[in-house]
């Protein structure tokens, strides 16, 4: 009795400590197995060399120079630097001659999805930076033309040229000095902004609210907009980046941070979730099914509301898998990703075709059983709440 009374009262604070505590320590040990040896991939970028000297680093940028040599003669500059792509670091090595230009370009190690990544390979990109030379700008869209589907893998390989020929520059006594990176804002932040404020308005003005229409408005909005042009969708890999520290820079990647930290902000001032049932994509294909299953919304059972933890188990299990292995792409299985991209493998289509099928008989079934951004945003309307309680309680005292 004593024992059933302590989980009753405490099992709740337990839970949470333990999972805060299982993920801190997969983020302590992932931290402290992280380690990248760039010099097995040498002969890979450069065969014709034999020998490899390390000339100048900035370890702290992820920025090494090389120099490259056969027979005793130099032949060339190595340099390995780190662009951020969709799923996190990529290791960038390119091979340079005597005289600093592009020989080759790798990509040895890197956390995107193969369905994208491939992408790069399919369209040529790397064929591009070949006969450069290190005083070239590399920026993306002027320089570089960007693959569509994958630019921000293409920016993280933009990136990783540009930084790592920065060593390379200065040793030959040209130091770069090229112009600044502006800050990229165009059409998709503008749709992100338009539609978050849209669903704020229908949400918060009263007069707005009562209307039945505005939700399915915002659902097909986010279905063409978010879906089918800008395969834009919220989703856990744009969260754990930021823990991990594999977050692209705000410069280039503007987007990433407007939907995480917009999305989050909205909550926590509200205390309202604004994308999930409202924007989201996926939601919107899911009670389109539900529509033409012909099912009605049923009264929500104790089972029904217990099986909803299962999003949180999930959430659970795939960040402390991501923070041991530091594999961020180990966060992309939602199936939205599969369905808007048109790419992935059969287990991903599988997964797809399940929850759409099951939609059709239970209402907005991934979001309510499955969804881990549903409960990330969950988790983050509950710590406001708690902080909104304890604040309560200080004043009231």
């Amino acid at each position: 009795m004593v024992k059933n009374a302590f989980w009753q009262l405490h099992g709740k604070k337990v839970l949470v400590i333990g999972v805060i505590l299982s993920l801190i320590g997969a983020w302590t040990y992932g931290e402290i197995n992280l380690s990248t040896d760039v010099e097995q991939y040498f002969p890979e970028v450069m065969p014709e060399a034999t020998t490899f000297e390390l000339i100048a680093s900035a370890p702290s940028e992820n920025q090494y120079l090389y120099s490259a040599s056969a027979d005793g003669t130099q032949v060339g500059f190595i340099t390995t630097g780190q662009g951020q792509g969709y799923g996190g670091p990529m290791l960038i090595e390119v091979a340079w001659g005597m005289d600093g230009t592009i020989l080759n370009v790798l990509v040895p190690e890197h956390q995107e999805t193969e369905a994208w990544y491939g992408r790069l390979a399919e369209n040529e990109h790397f064929i591009q930076y070949i006969g450069r030379t290190f005083s070239e700008p590399f920026t993306l869209g002027e320089d570089i033309d960007k693959v569509s589907g994958a630019t921000r893998s293409s920016t993280g390989v933009a990136q990783g040229v540009y930084n790592s020929r920065l060593l390379l520059a200065e040793h030959l006594g040209q130091p770069y000095v090229g112009p600044k990176v502006p800050i990229k804002f165009g059409s998709p932040e503008i749709l992100l902004l338009v539609g978050l404020g849209l669903v704020m308005l229908f949400r918060l003005v009263p007069a707005l609210r009562k209307l039945r229409w505005t939700r399915g408005v915002m659902l097909a909005f986010g279905f063409i907009i978010f879906g089918i042009a800008l395969s834009g969708m919220l989703s856990l890999i744009n969260f754990i980046l930021f823990p991990i520290g594999y977050a692209p820079s705000p410069i280039t990647n503007l987007y990433l941070y407007l939907i995480v930290f917009g999305i989050i902000g909205l909550a926590l001032i509200f205390g309202k979730n604004f994308w999930c049932f409202w924007i989201c994509p996926y939601c919107a294909v899911q009670e389109t099914a539900h529509f033409i299953g012909g099912s009605k919304a049923r009264p929500v059972t104790r089972r029904q509301l217990m099986l909803r933890n299962t999003r949180y188990i999930i959430l659970w299990v795939v960040v402390l898998m991501v923070l041991i292995f530091r594999q961020p792409q180990l966060a992309v299985f939602e199936p939205w990703n599969t369905l808007f991209s048109l790419e992935g493998s059969v287990i991903q289509w599988l997964l797809v075709a399940v929850t759409i099928g099951i939609a059709m008989f239970i209402h907005d079934f991934w979001c309510h059983y499955l969804c881990p951004v549903g409960a990330t945003m969950d988790i983050v309307l509950k710590i406001r709440a708690w902080f909104a309680g304890a604040f309560g309680r200080l004043t009231s005292r």
